[in-house]
Order: C-alpha cells, then structure tokens, then sequence
C-alpha cells in the first residue's frame, strides 16, 4: 500500500514538473523574461518617503539623460529657480519632472526664466519626477498646512498620463519601482460612494521563484492585471476630485491656483476632455501650454532628443505664463 501511494506521489510530482517546465518553455518563447530585482539602480535625486514614496533629495544630482545637466536641490526640496532673499509675493509650482525640468540646466527651467523676468516675485519649484496629481496635492498640502508657506499663485504642471498615476493603473505600477528594485505602488486612490479612499505607498513583493521563472512572472503580471481591472474607468473622476481638492486648499490659504498643461497629448483623449471639462464647470483656472513653436526637431527641443522637454519648450512655457500671468495682475 505504501509503495503505491509513493508512485502515486511521484507520478504527480514528475506531471506537475513536467507541465511546469513546459510552460515555462512556452513562456521564454513567447520571450517572457522572469522578472529582475537587481536591475535597481541608485537615483540620486530621490530619497525615500514613507506618505510620499520618494521626494526630492537635496544636493547637486546629474540627469540620467541627454547631457547629464546637473541639477540643484535644495534643503527644503524645491529646484534652484535663482530666487532672491527677502520678502515678495510667493508663487509655487507642483507638479513632475516637467514641472521641475528635469533634464535641463538649473538657468533654463521656465521657473528660473519666470524668476529671471518677475524679480518681485519669489518662485519655488517644488516639481518631482514621478508624481501625479494626488502626490502634487500632498505636498502642497504640507508646505502650507505645516510649513505655513501662503502662495499668491500656485501652478500646477498638469499631464494626462497624472490621471493613471492617481488611480495606479496596470501600465503605473509596472513603470515604478522601489529603492530595492521591486514594484513598487505610489500613493493613489480610488473613489467609492462618490468619496476618495487613500492608499500609502507599499513595495510589491515578488512571488516566490519568480526572479528565476518566466511563467510566475506572467502568472504574477496576469493577478495584477485583475487586481488593478477597471482602475481606467475612474481615471477622470478621480483627477477631477483631487483638482478640486487642491483649489480648496489654495483658497483656503488666500491664493490661486493655475492648472498649466504642459502638454496635452497622450493615448487617452477623453480623459483629459473630461477633466478639463469639469474644471471649467468648478471654475478653477487651467492654461494649456503646449509647445506649439515652429522648430520641431526632436535633438533641438528635447534633451539628447529623446527626453525631457528642452530649453525651447521651457523657454515657451515660460511666455505662456508669464503672458497670463501679466493679464490676471500677478507679474507687472
């Protein structure tokens, strides 16, 4: 009896090997790679935050692309815009890397351009690379709640693409990645009963095997899939409500806030009409401020050609704002 029960176990230990392996056979040629923990690298101008997930690290840190420009960080984590000591009227910029101008020297971002052409002014660009519009709205919230920072203005960089950062589509969560090298999910939301639910941020295990297999990888990618199903459909609602949020906290503090798009292209048309359309009807100002100049080489307005927006497009950006911001009476 118990040497057949052994066979039996043995025959289903060498099935299940053998369908195992086969899978992973069909796996690797469908060129399915087991997923990698060590590809992490050290980003010097990220430091980890346990509400934030990353925030900007004060230093000098080189951009990973085009040049390697350096770029400067200071202590309280705002990009050097050239302001000036003293006493004036406090504009700040949230936003990602576009905000921050990533990329590009410290002289060339449409913050400095701006501080360089509004010397009353005293402007902080707060940008960080990564964030979406929930992130932005954190740490606007921290400046002036407890910094006790009062903007007359304050622009927000606004992208498309924020929208899936604040909900953590599929596509986000495989883009981030923690200090360690595994997935990593950014702090998001979700609506339920017409309400936001908050989620810190939290590293996203690997499954056993997995840095060796392909097919648990897949497996892996395929559980997330499901998990993270239907976070598309509340992309626009979810952004609408975070942009509101953020008109009430810079109200509150006696301000303004600026939506600036920065550019509003991307694979989903109708959630940036969406929004844009709700924020007309809650009345918060947006400007929309893509690159529409006449050079359109791409090694002439992007950094090495293929990242971040250049000095041409910063410089634009700045005219466009600096040219509402004269309108409203904010810059003489």
């Amino acid at each position: 009896m118990r040497s057949k029960i052994a066979l039996w176990a043995l025959t289903i230990a060498l099935t299940a090997a053998l369908v195992l392996g086969f899978g992973e056979a069909i796996a690797r040629l469908a060129h399915a790679r087991a997923f990698s923990i060590s590809a992490a690298q050290y980003i010097g101008w990220a430091k980890p935050d346990p509400v934030l997930g990353w925030r900007n690290n004060p230093g000098v840190h080189p951009a990973d692309e085009g040049a390697h420009e350096p770029m400067t960080i200071f202590a309280d984590g705002s990009r050097d815009a050239g302001t000036p000591a003293g006493a004036g009227t406090t504009v700040l910029i949230v936003g990602c890397s576009l905000a921050e101008g990533y990329g590009v020297r410290d002289d060339q971002t449409f913050a400095w351009i701006l501080q360089r052409r509004f010397p009353q002014l005293r402007i902080h660009d707060f940008g960080v690379p990564g964030y979406g519009t929930y992130q932005s709205l954190v740490l606007l919230r921290e400046l002036i709640g407890r910094q006790g920072v009062q903007p007359a203005l304050v622009i927000y960089g606004f992208l498309p693409f924020h929208a899936d950062r604040n909900v953590l589509t599929y596509s986000m969560l495989e883009a981030f990645r923690a200090f360690g090298g595994e997935r990593f999910s950014p702090p998001h939301v979700e609506v339920r009963a017409g309400e936001l639910v908050t989620y810190p941020p939290f590293v996203v295990p690997a499954w056993p095997l997995e840095e060796h297999s392909a097919l648990v990888t897949l497996m892996h990618q395929a559980d997330l899939h499901v998990r993270l199903a239907n976070r598309e459909k509340q992309r626009a609602q979810v952004t609408s409500l975070l942009l509101a949020q953020m008109e009430q906290v810079v109200e509150a503090a006696h301000g303004r806030l600026l939506v600036a798009t920065l550019w509003n292209g991307g694979p989903d048309p109708e959630t940036y009409r969406r929004v844009t359309a709700d924020m007309r009807q809650a009345g918060i100002a947006q400007l929309d401020v893509t690159y529409a100049g006449a050079e359109t080489r791409p090694e002439k307005i992007l950094v090495g050609g293929t990242g971040h927006p250049g000095p041409i497009i910063h410089s634009w950006w700045a005219d466009k704002l600096g040219q509402w911001m004269v309108e409203q009476g904010i810059a003489k």
